[in-house]
């Protein structure tokens, strides 16, 4: 079957590991996929399938025309609300698709009809479903596969092999989805090296660990020595700071940039949302690692719980980030942080928190950023906002996540006909 593949990212967000994935499995089981953007003039294919990766891609999403006589949409969002992208599809495939669309272009092949994938697990038929039924379970692939490592953006300067080492989250933050929409599975240690062996290094030296957590594989010590044994080099890294402090035999590059997740002002927040990182750990956490060499981080902030006092937390989160800013430095650091209003995510415990996006606290954290933003000695830390959203995105951004089948109805470009009159 002729199939081709459209990712609802931005351009420069492209390049997702799922999407490669089904495309790679498609490939080996002989089927022809065309990696092609959403406004390709060619509409001949039989299967069309588009990978939606965040809320933010929808849209984008609403504006791609129909490229084949079959729409099968999956990724990402599929996991926690896909409500909002079923009346953009002919199939919605919920989880894991890797198995699935093997499954599901041999049916469509065979019998040539949308409603023959009715019975396969992790499946919505759009011109089946209504608004009232509840979603099924998604698909989860366990043992994970061995897929082929991934080469994002070839022959470009950014250029890096990814190599998945684990799915979901073994932790459950009561804000994030990925701990409770799919269960936590990491691949055997010596099979990631085995692929880490197989790595064309002429095309890129560079590697990132795919994982939410990358510190929480078992074998990571062992997958980051072989890195050093390779000349592989790791440009950054995703780590809970919890576990960075249980495993101090990490061997980091210290030239990567580090990133962690507060994801609350105070300690009190962050146990709250069930992230009891204290405020000794995060000192502990930089002491750390600048003293093995650190100097590049990067931090995600939390902010719009309901419960927050902006004045009384901000002030404790100062006051913390003070005691760490007194650290003695051999060079300068450089911190960004990017802050994050809390976004309710379905299928959380937080999923009917009434967020609020507190203009006090945004401009405690403008006024915050400029004062500390270059260092009044050297060595000293030079510290960047990486992002703010504000409040009109904030609450954009809660509609697209919380939506049901109504919201992508206006001005689509395609509804499957059974929801035009909706």
């Amino acid at each position: 079957m002729n199939i081709c593949m459209i990712e609802a990212a931005k351009s420069n967000d492209g390049g997702s590991i799922g999407a490669y994935y089904i495309v790679d499995r498609l490939r080996q089981e002989g089927h022809t996929v065309d990696f092609i953007v959403s406004d390709t003039p060619r509409y001949h294919y039989d299967i069309e399938l588009i990978s939606v990766h965040h809320p933010a891609d929808y849209p984008r999403l609403k504006l791609i025309p129909k490229h084949g006589k079959i729409r099968i949409i999956g990724g990402h969002v599929t996991y926690n609300n896909p409500r909002p992208i079923i009346p953009l599809s002919d199939i919605i495939c919920l989880g894991d698709g890797e198995k699935w669309i093997v499954t599901a272009v041999k049916l469509l092949k065979k019998f040539n009809k949308i409603e023959s994938l009715s019975k396969l697990h992790g499946t919505i038929i759009s011109s089946m479903w209504s608004k009232k039924n509840k979603l099924p379970a998604c698909n989860f692939i366990d043992p994970l596969p061995c897929n082929h490592a991934y080469l994002n953006r070839p022959d470009t300067l950014s250029s890096a092999w990814y190599i998945e080492i684990s799915r979901g989250c073994p932790f459950n933050c009561k804000y994030c989805e990925l701990g409770h929409s799919m269960p936590y599975r990491y691949k055997k240690t010596q099979d990631i090296i085995n692929q880490m062996n197989k790595l064309n290094t002429l095309k890129s030296r560079k590697i990132v660990f795919f994982a939410p957590d990358e510190a929480s594989h078992p074998g990571y010590s062992k997958l980051l020595k072989h890195a050093e044994k390779l000349q592989l080099r790791q440009s950054f890294g995703s780590y809970r700071l919890d576990m960075v402090l249980k495993k101090e035999n990490i061997p980091f590059s210290p030239n990567q940039l580090v990133r962690v997740g507060i994801d609350g002002l105070t300690q009190e927040t962050r146990e709250r949302v069930n992230k009891p990182i204290t405020d000794k750990q995060i000192l502990e956490y930089f002491i750390f690692m600048i003293g093995n060499g650190h100097v590049n981080f990067k931090l995600f902030q939390m902010i719009g719980h309901s419960w927050e006092n902006p004045n009384a937390d901000f002030k404790k989160w100062e006051r913390l980030m003070n005691i760490v800013f007194s650290i003695p430095l051999r060079k300068s650091v450089s911190l960004r942080i990017k802050w994050t209003p809390l976004i309710p995510q379905p299928i959380t415990p937080l999923a009917h928190d009434q967020a609020k996006y507190n203009a006090e606290t945004a401009q405690l954290i403008m006024a915050w950023h400029k004062k500390v933003r270059e260092p009044k000695i050297q060595p000293g830390w030079h510290v960047e906002i990486d992002g703010l959203m504000s409040a009109k995105s904030h609450k954009y951004q809660i509609q697209l996540t919380q939506g049901d089948e109504t919201l992508l109805l206006k001005n689509a470009t395609w509804i499957n006909p059974k929801w035009k009159e909706k």
